[in-house]
């Protein structure tokens, strides 16, 4: 995938979807959606105003992150913070069975919080 819009694309299927398993009562599955939706929105930021992908192989480095501040502008700190927040549960929603509602209600939000931001700067 190439492209910031493949990766919009993607990452706004990925939303829907999640939104739609949560309402199911799958919120695990969909907890594990809005996480990488969120990768791939942030995918579609930095190649959009860096014109590369991030070059680490931890979602959770943010040490490039001062290189999109100046695109995102003063949502930037509520942007880092759910980002930060929601990769630091990446593993459990990838690998973990027991997440619970509350931690998927978070999720939820904070990957809400993203798109609301980000969305609109693509």
């Amino acid at each position: 995938m190439g492209t910031f819009k493949e990766h919009l694309d993607l990452a706004n299927e990925r939303f829907d979807s999640a939104e739609r398993l949560f309402g199911e009562g799958l919120e695990h599955t969909a907890a594990h959606l809005f996480v990488n939706a969120v990768v791939n929105y942030h995918n579609a930021a930095c190649l959009k105003f860096l014109g590369r992908l991030p070059g680490h192989k931890q979602h959770s480095d943010v040490s490039y992150f001062k290189e999109i501040a100046k695109f995102i502008g003063e949502e930037y700190p509520p942007y880092k913070a759910a980002y930060e927040f929601l990769m630091s549960h990446k593993s459990q929603v990838d690998y973990d069975v027991g997440l619970s509602l509350s931690s998927a209600e978070q999720i939820r939000r904070r990957a809400r919080k993203v798109r609301e931001i980000i969305e609109p700067l693509l």
